[in-house]
Parts: structure tokens; C-alpha cells; sequence
């Protein structure tokens, strides 16, 4: 027997390879889901890792270390630092730094304070900016802006000595005798993203200047205390989807390995926690989506299997009729199917990646398996009738209860797509369409053959009858209308995700390019910004504050008249002081207690910091009062500070004389009266925040605010300075913000710095247009701004498409191509063929050859446009009763509208050219 079943392959080539063609795309759309589960691990980790800052993928261990009592450092912290740093495919960094100051200053203030830093490796990290680097001892290396900010070059020498905090007296003091060090070169970082840098190297200014020396010249200082690190960093492939398991394990056990004198800080559990949780929404998602694309494998299958059966049905006729065993005609029948299904098998596996993809196996057997009982039951149920049935050449019509069958089947999943959970509800309405219209076709088939013959169309009337005698017809319609609907669904569901991220990309950025950017201050910042675009038309100034924004409103884009109410009007000229001294003359003729200060806040007008200088306490009668200001270059005066008690009752008064303005903004129930160029000031205590402040009358006493939602009660808003909220009134209301979505408020930058004392711009950004030229983002970072990062909406869309959410719904996509490519696949294979005798015979009885050759193609092109029909209300009901979660809603018609085309068309083409060639065999005569 087995010799025949293979002769029977040699002599029939064409079908076997069919079958091992079918069941190669079975197993490529099962291990579809590994393959593209892996490949998309492999995506989610190099993403996650190329978008985490530097705490998220170092570990640092730190430790302050005391010297002995002979002054050298013990080595135990280094000893055993790198043994607490094993994490797999680490390497680690080791430095030591310590406060130093200068030795011509025996008491230091902290801006004063330089650093020494010894780090490993240092000058292979480096690029020589000028000078050389660390060759010998007393060398020592700094960084460009240290170098700047110290005003020293290659050559110059310096005395430092160790410093320590006297924190009985709040100051610094030597520590030991004088080191001499010189100054060998100027260096910038070769790669300041290098992960050798860690969070904090040798070439930052935090904590102050820093000098970089070498192990020699660091063991010359005389100091009480350094602190030494181990800063490690991941290799290449350090932190990949094979290393998860053992950096999880590693950082689960990480508290134990924490010496009671020594820190690890680490937030390399943050990153794994997003990695697995985006790797988790993948895996909710590709296996329901490979579910139904694998039930259409088999179904192809079972078409292929049983046309092939069929086609050789009269031949297990006559070998039933010479009385062969029932078990020797199964395996004639099912063994020229089942050997190409195995090839098949293995040729589908290897060339789709799957003995290298962790996981592919199971999906491949579950494939194999089915198609093999697939075949095996439709081999042994086609050879197992009569044989006067097998000796037929024309179909046997399944009659009432195959119908039945169907409609129940249909039913039942139209319940299970309202019970199950998940990717599968949409899969169940596509088959009770399908299986509806598969019902439904030979009756309309049927209808529309009489309907055409009462017309004398000829061609129309034999495509409609033989599509009605066909019941394979009707199967294959089921499985082009499954294949079309998920296709389309599938191009609805990632079209409307993808609306919704680039809607929400769009939201989160604020505008096509942010910079983020360092600024000495707020001023700074805008004064950058309007040189680099004084036309105000690309750049915006921007900067966050809890819940809230403040933004350059005169060039904001976002809300119609927003800009108007958020800046109603242009600040006036403020009130200047210049000089390195601010003397105010006051008389005080109302002093309840002793211990009144007060103080004053000057904003430089070159962009520094705020300054605050206290003037000490309030005297009786009249004094001048002198404080040093840094105001060379001219400073705005923000304010007059008086404290005061708490307690109600007449507090203070006091007449400024020749004060630098004539009308100020006084708190609550104070008084401010102008007597020519004195003003006389009435100063009740309380409680609440700003009592006894005054600012000059040059800038908004209330904060205009536009908000998604109400103000305070107090209706004080807290700003830059949390200490201190600002009276504040809401302008406008709207429903979403740009950046903060439906929660949060917009306020003027430059209104919002006049009301305030804090200068600091941290976490300021600079706002461009999609159209602005790069001269303007140079222009920023050469006037005093330094642009410490740049992001585009395009980054923030690819980051959000990067996601496993997303990652997931784009495999219905892939799921819906391989259904069409197997619907094409099963027209290919020749399912609905059997009209070759037919057609033969009406040639004989004067069909012209033209005609002949139309029917078959005419017939395959109206089920292919059926199923296309049919397919456009099954895709619109499992998109109603089972939309994916978060995409609810009417999803934009175009992609799926499209795609439908396509699909339509290659089915079309496949159609047409396949039933060309069996439509010249039924031409002949």
C-alpha cells in the first residue's frame, strides 16, 4: 500500500504540493504569534532601554568613608564596593570626591566650596579641549565650565585645601594643610550619554567646580572624609529579554546585599517593571488574534483535502468495488495528504524562524495536529459512503440538516461573541456571517441562475446554477468572508489606535519640538528666547510648576484669545536699583516688639538668579539700613520683606524716605500713602502668607488664570514659590490644556515671575513651531541657555507605537493579511472545481468555447464579491459588539474601506486566473 500511496504522489505532483503548501501557511500563521511575540520582546526592551535615564539603568553604591587616625583612606569600602555590584552584565566605575576650598580662605561660604574627584579610567572618557590630561602628580584636569567659572587655563596654580562643615557656626573651615595643584588641561566628556558617566562624573559643576586628579594626587590632600562610589553600568546586551530572569532575581535580592555603611541606589526594578508589563499586554493580545487565523488554516485545509478527495472519489469507488479492506482504503486516502502535510509542516516552520524562536513549538504542533486530524477525518468520511456514492460524479447535496447544522452553529457563535471575553468575540461574528451567508448562498445562487435564464443571459445563469450545486462554494464563501472581516476590522482597530495615540502624542508634547533647556533664571530664559525670535512667531518660553503651566501667553498659539486674557496688558517699567549697595532710610515711629526684621529681593536684570538680602532688625526712630547687592548691572527690586508677629494689633509704621517708588502693593489691611518722595507705611501683623510684604506697583497685584476647573477658595494659587501662594483669578475656563490634559491651568510666565521671589526656571522648556528654522534653536543655546535635551511629536508618537498595547492590536494587522493570503491560498488550490465534465458536456451540445471559458471565472468573481458584501456588515457588528478596549466609537471608514478594496482585489486576481485555467479545460471539446 505504501508503495502505491507513493506512486499515487509521483503521478499527481501538482495536488501533493498544494496540500504541503496549505498546511506550510497553517504552521507559518500559528508560529506567527511567537515569532512576532519575540520579535517584539526584543522591541520593547531596546526601546524601554534606549528611553530610560541613567538611575533607571545604573547602580550606584555609595558610601562615606572617614579617614584614620594616620589621615590615609581605609580601602574596605572599595574592597568589597564592586562584590555588591554582580548583577549580570554589568561592569562598574569606581570614584571618590570630597569638599575642598580655597587655602587663601580659612573660612568658606558654600560658593566657595570646589570638589576634588578621582574617577576611574577618566582621561580614556575625554576629549582635550586644551592643554593635556593627568600625567603626574599634582595634575589635575577641569571641566569647561569650571574652567569658565573659576577663570583658570593650563598652567595656572592652585592651593586647595580639604574642607569641613563646622555646623555649631554654619560655615566651612579648613580641614588640614594646603595642597598645591596645577592645572594641565581643559576637557569636555567625548560622550556626555556614555554610560561611563553614571549620574553624576568628574565633568558636572554639581556640588560645585570640579578638579580632576588621579589616584597619586588624591592621596596628597589632607581631608576628614571623601565619598566613594561604584557607579555600574550595563554592556551592550546587558539588559535583553535572555537576561530579564537574572536581573529580576538580582534586584529582588538586592536589599541584602546593602552594607549598613554603604547605598545602593538603583531604579532598574522600575525599568523591568515596565518591560514586563508591556511584554504582558502583548501576550493578552497575539494570541487571541492567531486564534481565528489558525481556524482558517484548518478550514483551507479541509476544502483542500476534501477537493482532492473528491477528485479521486470514483477511483475508491472501483476499489471498493474489488473489495479492499476499510483500512487499506484509509490509508490510500488519507496517506497522499497526510506525507505532504508533514513536509508541508517542516518547510512552514523553518522558513518562518521557528527552531530560534522560544515558544514556536507548541504553536506548530497545535497546527500540525490539526491539520492532520483535519485531514485524516475528511479522507476517512469521503471514502467511507456508499459506493454507489463514490461512483458519482456530481456532489451529493447535504440536504436539509446540513443546513440545520450551520445555522445552529451560527447561532451559538453569535451567543459566544457576547460571552467571551477578549480578541475571540470579533472571530465569532465573523463565523456566524460567514456560516449565515454559506446557508444563504445556494439558495440566492440558485435564484439569481433562473432569474439570468429567464433573461437569456447565459453565462449568469450557469455560474448561478453551478455555484447552487456546489456545496463546496459555500464553504469556501464561509472562509472569504472570515478572512475579509478580519482584514478589515483589523486595518479599523490599529487606524483608530493610531488616531488616538497621535491625538494623545499631540496633547502630551504641546508643540511639534520641546527643548528642555537650563536657565539661571526665568528673565534669562525669555530674554534667550525673544533674541533668538523677536518676531515671537516660532519659540515659546515654557515652564512647569505643579498642576500648572506658565508660558509666554503673547506668543501662545493654543485657544482662541486665551493669549489676550492671560496677558491683558504689557508689564510696566519695573523699579531698578543699581550698585553693590541698596541703603534705605527709615524712620519707625511704631514698634511693638524687638526682634522685627526685614529684608529685600532684587531680580538682576542680565538674567541672574534672584538675590535675597537681609538687613537685620528694626530700630526705633531713624536709621539707614545698608545691605550688598549684586547690581552692577541694574536689578529689579521685587519686594520689601518685613516679619512680623502673628498676633492682631498694631504692628509696625514706618515712613521710607526718598523710597525707590512712590506706590506699592501692600497685603490686607495695610497702608501705603505717598508724602512727595516718602511713602508712609501702616503694617498690621497676621497670620496669613504675605503679611508684611510690599512690592512696587509695576506688575500685576492678581494672577490671571485660565483653568479646566476652579481656583482655590482663598483664591491663592501656588506658583514658583510654594512657600508663598499668589492672589490669583480665573480669566477663563476650558476643557483641556495642552500638556495637561483635562486637569490643570495656564498662567503668563512673565506676569507669574513679577508676583513671584523664585527665580529658578527648573524644568523649563522652549516651545517651537513644526516650521522653525535651526538658526533659532542655535540662536537660544548661544545666549546663555543651554539645551539639555530636544524632542519631537514624531518621538513622542514612535514612543507611545512602541508600547505593548499598542505592539499587540498591530498583530491584527498581520492576522488579517494572513487571512486574506490563505483565502487566496484556498483559491488557488483549486476547491471549487469539478465543472471541467460539465461544461465538456454542454460543449458537445453546441456551448460556444467563448462562453464556456467565462462560466468558471464569472462564478469564482461573484463569490469573491459576495463574500466582499457580506463582509462589510460583519466587520460593522463585531466592531460594535466587541471593539478592542479604548477605541469604542465609529472608527474612521477610510483604512478599512481600503483595505477591504484590497483584499477584495487580490482575491479577485487569484480568482480569475485560477478558474481561467480549469475554464479552458471545460472549453474543450
Amino acid at each position: 500500500m505504501t508503495a502505491l500511496v507513493l506512486g499515487m504522489l509521483r503521478s499527481r505532483l501538482g495536488r501533493a504540493l498544494t496540500v504541503a503548501l496549505l498546511t506550510a501557511l497553517a504552521t507559518v500563521a500559528a508560529v506567527a504569534a511567537p515569532v512576532y511575540v519575540d520579535r517584539t520582546d526584543r522591541r520593547i526592551v531596546d526601546t524601554a532601554v534606549a528611553q530610560a535615564d541613567v538611575g533607571e539603568r545604573n547602580i550606584l553604591v555609595s558610601g562615606t568613608v572617614e579617614s584614620g587616625s594616620d589621615g590615609t583612606m581605609p580601602n574596605t569600602f572599595e574592597r568589597l564596593g564592586s562584590g555588591w555590584l554582580d548583577a549580570p552584565g554589568y561592569t562598574s566605575v569606581f570614584s571618590a570626591q570630597f569638599a575642598v576650598q580655597p587655602a587663601a580662605v580659612p573660612v568658606a561660604d558654600p560658593e566657595q566650596l570646589s570638589r576634588v574627584v578621582y574617577r576611574e579610567g577618566l582621561c580614556d572618557h575625554v576629549v582635550v579641549v586644551a592643554g593635556r590630561c593627568l600625567m603626574g602628580t599634582g595634575d589635575a584636569v577641569l571641566g569647561v565650565s569650571a574652567a569658565e567659572r573659576l577663570h583658570l587655563k593650563p598652567g595656572d596654580a592652585v592651593e586647595l585645601t580639604g574642607s569641613m562643615f563646622d555646623s555649631a557656626n554654619n560655615r566651612y573651615l579648613a580641614a588640614g594643610v594646603p595642597t598645591p595643584v596645577t592645572v594641565v588641561g581643559i576637557v569636555r566628556a567625548s560622550d556626555g550619554t556614555e554610560p561611563y558617566w553614571g549620574s553624576g562624573g568628574a565633568l558636572t559643576d554639581a556640588g560645585g567646580p570640579a578638579f580632576a586628579v588621579d589616584r597619586r594626587t588624591l592621596a596628597t590632600f589632607a581631608r576628614p572624609a571623601e565619598l566613594q562610589s561604584f557607579d555600574a553600568y550595563p554592556l551592550p546586551g546587558a539588559i535583553s529579554v535572555a537576561h530579564l530572569g537574572e536581573l529580576r532575581e538580582w534586584v529582588d535580592e538586592a536589599d541584602s546585599r546593602r552594607n549598613s555603611g554603604a547605598r545602593l541606589t538603583t531604579d532598574l526594578s522600575g525599568l523591568l517593571d515596565r518591560i514586563d508589563a508591556a511584554r504582558a499586554d502583548v501576550r493578552r493580545t497575539v494570541p487571541f488574534a492567531v486564534a481565528p487565523v489558525l481556524v482558517l488554516a484548518w478550514a483551507v485545509i479541509i476544502l483542500a483535502v476534501a477537493a482532492a478527495t473528491r477528485a479521486r472519489r470514483f477511483e475508491h469507488g472501483i476499489i471498493a468495488l474489488r473489495g479492499v479492506a476499510r483500512p487499506g482504503r484509509w490509508w490510500l486516502a488519507t496517506g497522499e495528504t497526510l506525507l505532504p502535510m508533514l513536509l508541508g509542516a517542516v518547510a512552514g516552520f523553518t522558513a518562518i524562524g521557528g527552531w530560534s524562536t522560544p515558544g514556536a513549538l507548541p504553536y506548530a504542533a497545535v497546527a500540525v495536529l490539526g491539520a492532520l486530524l483535519a485531514g485524516l477525518a475528511v479522507g476517512i468520511r469521503t471514502v467511507s459512503g456508499p459506493v454507489v456514492s463514490l461512483l458519482r460524479r456530481v456532489d451529493v447535496r447535504s440536504g436539509r440538516w446540513g443546513a440545520r447544522v450551520a445555522v445552529f452553529a451560527a447561532v451559538a457563535a453569535a451567543v459566544a461573541a457576547f460571552q467571551v471575553s477578549g480578541g475571540l468575540a470579533p472571530a465569532c461574528v465573523f463565523l456566524f456571517f460567514g456560516l449565515a451567508a454559506a446557508v444563504a448562498s445556494p439558495f440566492l445562487a440558485a435564484r439569481l441562475g433562473r432569474l439570468a435564464l429567464r433573461r437569456g443571459r447565459l453565462t449568469g445563469a450557469l455560474a448561478g446554477l453551478w455555484l447552487a450545486r456546489r456545496p463546496s462554494s459555500a464553504r469556501l464563501l464561509a472562509v472569504l468572508v472570515v478572512a475579509l472581516s478580519s482584514l478589515a476590522f483589523a486595518a479599523a482597530a490599529t487606524t483608530t489606535a493610531d488616531q488616538r495615540r497621535n491625538a494623545q502624542a499631540d496633547q502630551e508634547m504641546g508643540a511639534a519640538t520641546v527643548l528642555s533647556v537650563g536657565a539661571p533664571s526665568r528673565r534669562a530664559l525669555l530674554d534667550a528666547v525673544h533674541a533668538a525670535d523677536p518676531a515671537g512667531r516660532y519659540a515659546m518660553a515654557v515652564v512647569p510648576f505643579p498642576g500648572a503651566l506658565a508660558v509666554d501667553a503673547p506668543r501662545l498659539t493654543f485657544g482662541t484669545g486665551l493669549a489676550a486674557l492671560l496677558h491683558p496688558a504689557d508689564l510696566g517699567a519695573p523699579t531698578t536699583v543699581t550698585g553693590t549697595t541698596l541703603s534705605l532710610d527709615i524712620t519707625v515711629t511704631h514698634l511693638d516688639r524687638t526682634d522685627d526684621a526685614f529684608s529685600a529681593v532684587v531680580s538682576p536684570l542680565d538674567g541672574r538668579p534672584n538675590a535675597t538680602v537681609e538687613f537685620g532688625a528694626v530700630l526705633p526712630g531713624r536709621h539707614t539700613y545698608s545691605a550688598a547687592i549684586p547690581c552692577s548691572d541694574g536689578c529689579r527690586l521685587a519686594q520689601l520683606a518685613f516679619r512680623l508677629a502673628p498676633y492682631a494689633g498694631a504692628a509696625l509704621e514706618l515712613t521710607l524716605h526718598n523710597a525707590p517708588t512712590a506706590t506699592w502693593q501692600v497685603p490686607d489691611g495695610a497702608t501705603a500713602t505717598a508724602q512727595g518722595t516718602d511713602v508712609a507705611l501702616k503694617l498690621p501683623p497676621g497670620p496669613a502668607a504675605g503679611t508684611g510684604v510690599l512690592r512696587p506697583d509695576d506688575g500685576p497685584a492678581v494672577l490671571p488664570v485660565v483653568s479646566t476647573g476652579p481656583l482655590p477658595p482663598d483664591g491663592l494659587l501656588t506658583v514658583f514659590d510654594r512657600q508663598r501662594p499668589v492672589p490669583a483669578k480665573l480669566v477663563g475656563t476650558v476643557s483641556s490644556l495642552p500638556r495637561l490634559g483635562s486637569t490643570g491651568s495656564l498662567v503668563d510666565l512673565s506676569y507669574a515671575d513679577r508676583l513671584s521671589i523664585d527665580s529658578t526656571a527648573e524644568g523649563a522648556q522652549v516651545w517651537l513651531t513644526a516650521d522653525a528654522p535651526q538658526s533659532v534653536t542655535d540662536a537660544i543655546a548661544t545666549n546663555g541657555v543651554t539645551i539639555d535635551a530636544k524632542r519631537t511629536i514624531a518621538d513622542a508618537r514612535a514612543a507611545l507605537a512602541g508600547e505593548g498595547s499598542a505592539l499587540g492590536l498591530r498583530f491584527y494587522l498581520v492576522a488579517g493579511v494572513l487571512a486574506v493570503v490563505l483565502a487566496a491560498a484556498a483559491l488557488l488550490s483549486g476547491t471549487v472545481e469539478g465543472s471541467s465534465n460539465d461544461l465538456r458536456s454542454l460543449r458537445t451540445q453546441g456551448l460556444a468555447a467563448r462562453r464556456a471559458r467565462t462560466v468558471e471565472p464569472f462564478a469564482s468573481v461573484l463569490l469573491v464579491l459576495f463574500a466582499g458584501v457580506v463582509a462589510i456588515p460583519a466587520t460593522a457588528a463585531a466592531w460594535a459588539v466587541a471593539a478592542p478596549p479604548g477605541l469604542r466609537g465609529i472608527p474612521p471608514l477610510g483604512p478599512p474601506a481600503l483595505a477591504l478594496a484590497g483584499g477584495l482585489g487580490l482575491l479577485a486576481v487569484v480568482a480569475v486566473l485560477t478558474s481561467a485555467r480549469r475554464g479552458d479545460r471545460g472549453a474543450r471539446p
